[in-house]
């Protein structure tokens, strides 16, 4: 009976070898991976707690990982972490997310101004390209030959570069003072505004 059971023994043997060798290579290989996804680990800035768009980010919000970052993730160094520090949140940041440089920034609107979308009849602003930043007056103009309506220009700063509409017409964000912005509003909606930029300015 000995005998006759040699013959499966030693296939369960030869089973149980190589299911054993198996482990030790798959154990290698998970070990290799392990030590590639180590080394190539990076400590980046991650979001401790929300914060809202148009937030100022406080160093209470941020937090430093290491991870070794996915495929197409832009991630934040952790030594970048004090100029991250006090600027605003451009979208969202969820809590547990990665910092990404799109994430952050100055602000779209600065303090104690506002940002209005200025539609301009054909002929009300200059042809040649303004970028952001670049300084204009707000002229109002009367309307038909009008008398224009009392008040002064209002100085503004181009937020967007202008677009144009089939019509002709022109469309552009511009950011003034709070204090300004209904007067501006009202004068754009009655078709009143003339965009001039400023001299000498940028």
């Amino acid at each position: 009976m000995a005998e006759g059971n040699s013959p499966l023994r030693a296939r369960r043997n030869l089973r149980w070898m190589a299911v054993g060798l198996l482990a030790v290579c798959l154990g290698g290989l998970g070990a290799a991976l392990l030590y590639a996804n180590l080394s190539n680990a990076q400590s980046v800035i991650t979001v401790t707690r929300t914060v809202y768009r148009d937030q100022v980010i406080t160093a209470a919000d941020l937090g430093v990982t290491s991870v070794v970052p996915a495929a197409g993730v832009d991630a934040v160094p952790a030594d970048r972490i004090d100029e991250v520090v006090g600027r605003t949140a451009l979208l969202d940041l969820a809590e547990g997310s990665l910092l990404t440089p799109r994430g952050y920034g100055e602000p779209a609107v600065e303090a104690g101004s506002v940002r209005l979308g200025l539609r301009l009849a054909a002929g009300r602003l200059p042809s040649a390209p303004m970028p952001p930043g670049t300084e204009v007056l707000l002229v109002p103009v009367g309307r038909d030959g009008g008398e224009p309506p009392p008040g002064a220009s209002v100085v503004a700063r181009i937020a967007t570069p202008a677009g144009v509409l089939p019509d002709g017409a022109s469309i552009v964000d511009v950011s003034v003072a709070a204090s300004e912005a209904e007067w501006v509003a009202r004068l754009a909606a009655n078709d009143q505004l003339v965009l001039v930029r400023r001299a000498g300015r940028p």
